[in-house]
């Protein structure tokens, strides 16, 4: 009978940042003395991307083509870390009955994307303790946690992006044999940079020398999230609407200037994909005179950039604090149940780990002006390892492992690969 669990100290608002520091523990309980190579924890953050798509091919001995579904798929690994907390790379040791504990302390990386989950791929991250044991399966458990990386538009160092920027388009409308007069659009954009919870205000004027009423004036801004493979040119798309204004129109032989204050919500998801192979956003601002269904309509497009931070601004030192509270639940950082004892008390391993309350403060604090960006809604905070209510007991019957009826899986996020099994026998946290 063994026992291998991981818990996570300061995680309790659900989320890390890029910088942030790790800290856990890694539990071990064996009831017979355990020969292994060593306990380590490793970090890994990993994007990847899947769909199925169509080829062609020519069956042996026909010279008939057909087609067929194939799965295609990418990965890329942006943080791989391993830290070993007993034993070496070679050789073996042997641990004695009873309950051992390894303190780790893990940094994640500064320059690191978000957590991010769409149809066609995700970027994960996740720590996994190991116990690894010559000749037989592995000892493991699996902890899945979330980044929250802002978007810095100074790391563009493209400061003319906060100069004014004016587009101006015309069409001429033909009815039957005669060209009636001109429509035209002008378009002014303070700047070509967004950030959460600021307001923008987009100036429209429309002249209308036609005889043709223009029916409507709507601005889109819109997320395009692209999905790459890295072994051929195919990609996939995700597009969002971020903001959707609309105005009335321009009655024939008329002129009017609107206004448009564009804002984007504090709960709009921008991802940060820096560093990502598979990944990329652009952001585009869609400006639609809108003409009767037999006229084409008359649309100005313009690229723009969209993050956290402005140009010329700082994050606030100590950077950025919480989102609100989440409605999950938090995990106790020990086994509620089962504390473990202090060295005095006859558990094996590593020293006595700090009370939580000795930890230094989060990295981020409150920030003063920008509203914290929400974390996507497809990866529910997991204060339990392995999430909210913990991993589905695996118990063996006969050499065959099977899932214990009755005990609810967690909400983690979507794997993309199996993990061995991770030990003989695991009892349920209670």
């Amino acid at each position: 009978m063994a026992h291998c669990k991981i818990w996570l100290d300061n995680y309790h608002t659900g989320q890390y940042y890029p910088g942030s520091q790790i800290q856990g523990k890694v539990v071990l309980n064996f009831s017979s003395e355990t020969t292994l190579r060593n306990v380590k924890v490793r970090m890994i953050g990993h994007e990847h991307t899947e769909w199925t798509t169509t080829e062609s091919y020519t069956e042996p001995g026909s010279n008939e083509s057909k087609t067929r579904d194939v799965t295609v798929q990418s990965d890329n690994y942006v943080v791989s870390t391993e830290v070993i907390l007993h034993g070496g790379h070679s050789g073996t040791t042997k641990l004695p009955t009873g309950q051992h504990m390894y303190p780790f302390s893990l940094i994640l990386p500064n320059n690191i994307p978000s957590t991010y989950n769409c149809p066609y791929g995700s970027i994960t991250y996740k720590v996994i303790a190991i116990v690894d044991r010559p000749m037989a399966f592995d000892y493991e458990d699996t902890f899945i946690f979330i980044v929250v990386s802002l978007v810095d538009l100074n790391y563009l160092q493209k400061p003319d992006l906060l100069q004014p920027t004016n587009f101006s388009d015309e069409k001429t409308i033909c009815c039957f044999c005669c060209a009636e007069g001109p429509i035209s659009m002008d378009v002014s954009i303070p700047k070509r940079t967004l950030v959460l919870g600021e307001v923008i205000n987009i100036a429209v004027r429309i002249s209308n020398m036609s005889n043709t009423n223009v029916e409507g004036l709507e601005l889109k801004l819109k997320q395009l999230i692209t999905c790459r493979q890295t072994a051929s040119a195919e990609v996939k798309t995700v597009e969002n609407l971020a903001a959707d204004i609309n105005e009335v129109g321009v009655g024939a032989h008329g002129e009017h200037t609107f206004t448009l204050p564009v804002q984007l919500p504090s709960s709009f998801s921008v991802p940060n994909f820096t560093q990502c192979k598979l990944f990329k956003v652009n952001y585009t601002y869609k400006i639609i005179a809108k003409l009767p269904n037999v006229h084409s309509n008359l649309v100005i497009e313009s690229s723009i950039e969209v993050g956290n931070i402005d140009i010329n601004q700082q994050a606030p030192i100590g950077g950025f604090g919480s989102p609100n509270p989440t409605p999950y639940p938090i995990g106790p950082s020990y086994p509620i149940n089962q504390p473990p004892p202090t060295n005095g008390a006859g558990w094996n391993g590593g020293p006595q780990y700090p009370p939580a309350g000795q930890f230094p403060p989060g990295a981020y604090t409150p920030a003063p002006t920008q509203p914290f960006p929400q974390s996507s809604g497809a990866y529910p905070p997991q204060g339990y390892p392995s999430g909210a209510y913990g991993a589905a007991p695996t118990i063996e019957y006969s050499g065959k492992a099977q899932e214990a009826a009755g005990y609810p899986s967690a909400p983690s996020a979507p794997q993309t690969e199996q993990l061995p099994p991770s030990y003989d026998s695991i009892h349920p946290q209670k």
